[in-house]
Order: C-alpha cells, then sequence, then structure tokens
C-alpha cells in the first residue's frame, strides 16, 4: 500500500509540474515562473523520502513537458538543467549531512553553468537592453554565484514548509 500512495502522489506531482511548465513553454513571460513552480512540486516525493519518486517525477515531467509544449525549451530547458533537479540534490545533501558549505559552493557553480547554458540554447535573457546584450554572459555569472546563495537558502524553506504542509495532510 505504502508504494501505491508514493506512486500516486508522484503522478498527481508530475501533473502539475507538466501543466506549469506547459504554461510556462505557451507563454515567455512566464517560463522561468514555471519552471520555478514545477521545482516546488518536485519536494512532494521528496517529504515522502521517496528518492526513486522524485527521480521518475523529474524525468516524467521533463519527457511529457517537453511533448505537450511541442519541444518548446524555453521554460522546459531551465527546468531539466537545474531547478527541477535542486530540490532532490538539497534533500540529498540534507539527509546524508554533508559540508554545507562546500555543496553550496558546488550548487552555485551548477547554477551559473545552468544559467549560461540556458543562454546559449535558448536565448532566453536577451531583451532590448542594449547593455545586457554586449555583457550577458559576464551579467550572468557574477549576478549568479550572488544571487545563488539567497535562492538556495528560500528553496531549503520552501522544502521545510512543504514536508510540514504535506505532514499535516497526512498524505
Amino acid at each position: 500500500m505504502k508504494n501505491a500512495k508514493i506512486i500516486a502522489l508522484s503522478a498527481v506531482t508530475t501533473a502539475f509540474a507538466v501543466i506549469f511548465l506547459v504554461v510556462g513553454s505557451y507563454f515567455p513571460t512566464l517560463s522561468l515562473s514555471g519552471a520555478f513552480m514545477a521545482s516546488l512540486t518536485m519536494m512532494i516525493p521528496l517529504s515522502k523520502k521517496s528518492y526513486k519518486g522524485a527521480l521518475l517525477c523529474f524525468l516524467a515531467t521533463s519527457i511529457l513537458s517537453m511533448l505537450v509544449s511541442g519541444f518548446r525549451w524555453d521554460a522546459v530547458f531551465p527546468f531539466m538543467a537545474f531547478t527541477g533537479l535542486h530540490p532532490i540534490a538539497n534533500y540529498f545533501i540534507k539527509e546524508r549531512n554533508l559540508n554545507r558549505i562546500l555543496f553550496t559552493v558546488l550548487k552555485d557553480i551548477w547554477f551559473v553553468g545552468a544559467l549560461v547554458l540556458t543562454q546559449l540554447i535558448t536565448k532566453l535573457y536577451v531583451g532590448e537592453n542594449e547593455f545586457l546584450n554586449k555583457y550577458i554572459y559576464p551579467v550572468l555569472i557574477i549576478g549568479g554565484a550572488i544571487v545563488f546563495p539567497l535562492y538556495d537558502f528560500l528553496m531549503m524553506g520552501f522544502q521545510r514548509s512543504i514536508v510540514a504542509i504535506i505532514n499535516r495532510l497526512k498524505l
């Protein structure tokens, strides 16, 4: 019975994540918001201590989102490159009681790499600003490295909140 419950929870999580990513792919202004909201849904299977459920949810979400959105990379690629795996990595580091400072630095490098790779593949961050168009990569690298510790801290807070909500709901 326990496995069936986790599978059902992961399936519902996948459905919500796909909805967020598809909405983000059809409305370009919501592409990063869709990836962020989909990453929050990845925390639901983790609240039940199911790495397998979270990883399968990530894979199913990535594949289904690409198919349903018509292979639009704008919202799906940031999810696949970073935001979908970040909650799983955070939970793994917390559960294994690994060195948080070392892994925050490694995740920061991963975050900056995902930002740069997303820019190379999707040109998502290019706008009408001439300065940003000219210096987009230094802005992404420096800005991403500075902003990531706050993002990581907030995501850990979201994880604690989701675990508390799921426990209160007795799902």
